[in-house]
């Protein structure tokens, strides 16, 4: 079952301690990981631009935070990115593109790269695992020359790989590269599902080959997440934008090929757990956690349109049945209030 999330984009240092409240106070139903983001930005309480030795201090507290121990809440790496998304203008890319208000623009960077470059050569020298968001060509171009300066490939921590994620628009030869380096992918067919259109209009139609290319990215060689970010919050209904996707607002369907069940589902539990270097959860199998949902149809089998549907009967995690937002006793006879979990 999808029994995890992922915190690693505008995650502050704040947010990290009430994720650790939760997990004290045992109120967590889903488990969690986060890698707090190195230079807030694009929020109206961000702060403004650290100097160096602010930005060199929230690496070390990145750092020094890590903590995988926990069965339920755990902190590992850092994020870094630089741009934006494309509605507002800040998506950064190599060729002019309409603005929100039709004005011309390759987008905005918010982190200088020299920040971008301290962090990597930090993360790579310290043996923290980096998460990079990134989403326009001209974005992964700075990352991929930065990253292929260190002259080391596979680039991980400590056996975890890097993760990029996002990865809005993808060419071919980035997906490449990025494979090359070793690098996991977390990304969501939220993205196209709800800015394809607008992708259309904004950037042109030859850019849709390159929008949200999962198949790409699975024929490299790269490990792929599927999370739902913004978008249909039901995960088969992302499943089933995997296996045929389109634009929410024209019904059109991508120019990009879908990838089949298989490959989609996996996204959503084996291959998720996999990026996230979790063991024990994404598969059912012996020794692993009894993390699992029971659901009224098979989703390898069921007509595709039909997907969005699938209603979940039951919720296991960690061996625990839930039912809505109460656990249910092991008796079985009626709900209760969420348990204590015994450490």
């Amino acid at each position: 079952g999808v029994t995890t999330v992922y915190g690693g984009h505008a995650m502050g240092f704040e947010q990290i301690e009430v994720y650790r409240w939760l997990c004290q106070e045992e109120r967590l139903s889903v488990r969690v990981l986060c890698a707090p983001e190195v230079e807030p930005y694009g929020t109206p309480w961000s702060p403004e631009p650290l100097d160096v030795a602010e930005y060199r201090q929230r690496l070390d507290r990145a750092r020094d935070l890590v903590d995988r121990s926990d069965p339920w809440f755990r902190v590992d790496g850092a994020t870094i990115g630089r741009g934006g998304p494309c509605w507002p203008g800040l998506l950064l890319m190599r060729e002019p593109y309409r603005g929100p208000y039709g004005e011309a623009t390759t987008g905005r960077s918010f982190v200088s790269p020299e920040k971008v470059e301290l962090a990597i050569r930090y993360c790579h020298e310290h043996g923290v695992r980096l998460s990079i968001v990134t989403a326009g060509v001209a974005e992964h171009d700075d990352y991929l020359d930065m990253l292929e300066a260190l002259d080391q490939a596979p680039l991980h921590a400590d056996g975890r790989a890097w993760i990029a994620q996002h990865l809005y628009f993808v060419e071919p030869a980035q997906a490449r590269r990025l494979a090359a380096l070793g690098f996991d992918v977390t990304t969501s067919l939220s993205f196209l599902w709800g800015k394809g259109e607008m992708v259309r209009e904004r950037l042109g139609e030859e850019y849709l080959l390159d929008f949200i290319p999962v198949a790409r990215l699975l024929a490299a060689g790269l490990r792929v997440a599927a999370g739902s970010d913004w978008g249909p919050k039901n995960a088969f209904e992302q499943i089933a934008l995997a296996v045929s996707p389109h634009f929410g607002a024209s019904g059109r369907a991508s120019p990009l090929p879908g990838i089949t069940r298989e490959a989609a589902l996996a996204m959503w539990t084996r291959e998720a757990a996999h990026v996230l270097r979790w063991d024990g959860i994404g598969s059912i199998e012996p020794g692993h956690l009894a993390d699992l949902i029971v659901v009224d149809r098979d989703p390898l089998t069921t007509p595709v349109e039909e997907l969005p549907s699938t209603r979940v009967l039951t919720t296991i995690v960690g061996g625990k049945t839930l039912d809505g937002d109460r656990w249910i006793s092991p008796g079985g006879d009626r709900p209760g209030r969420t348990p204590r979990r015994r450490r």
